[in-house]
């Protein structure tokens, strides 16, 4: 595995770097082909509460992200505990693939969305801009309802946006509060 360590905000030692490498390289093995593996390691002395280093180990492969978040005082700490967390992530992706390969996506309780659209009142009327904040691209691969529900799972994401080809096109899977799933399939107006 190619690791790409990045450090924002702080200087990594080469022998922290080999640190990560040794450890990183050590995690439990993903099945499919990796296309990045990647160790980012975020120093912010100011934080509210003094955990100042914020680790992130993220693994791509073709069809699937993998990735595990850490915030610590220490940062060997926080590089042990992130790593342990990528190795749960990898056994949990591992035994999810093999449940689904032994059921069938109707069992899983998609939802469609509802297509009621509620109008919001006009509270000011002022219209100031909003700010972006952050802007994130990524590439999509053509995978099916019950791919993106693994995918969201593994995430920890509320909602996840993928390339649906079961329709041929972008939909939006989210994570309903009843435990669920809803799914958004835009249609042009």
């Amino acid at each position: 595995m190619d690791l790409l360590i990045k450090s924002h905000n702080h200087k990594l030692s080469d022998e922290l770097r080999e640190y990560i490498e040794s450890h990183a390289g050590k995690v439990d093995r993903v099945n499919e082909r990796i296309t990045e593996a990647k160790f980012e390691v975020r120093e912010d002395p100011s934080h509210r509460d003094g955990q100042r280093y914020t680790v992130q180990f993220t693994i791509a492969t073709k069809r699937s992200i993998l990735r595990a978040e850490e915030r610590g005082t220490d940062l060997r700490a926080a590089i042990d505990i992130v790593i342990d967390k990528m190795n749960r992530q990898i056994r949990r992706f591992h035994e999810r693939r093999i449940k689904r390969n032994r059921r069938d996506a109707v069992g899983l309780g998609v939802l469609a969305a509802d297509t009621s659209v509620e109008q919001l009142p006009d509270t000011d009327g002022d219209d100031r801009a909003l700010d972006l904040l952050r802007t994130k691209r990524f590439k999509v691969q053509p995978m099916d309802v019950a791919e993106a529900i693994e995918q969201i799972d593994l995430l920890g994401h509320d909602f996840f946006v993928f390339y649906n080809a079961e329709v041929g096109q972008l939909s939006v899977l989210y994570r309903r509060r009843d435990s669920g799933y809803g799914l958004i399939v835009p249609e042009l107006a």
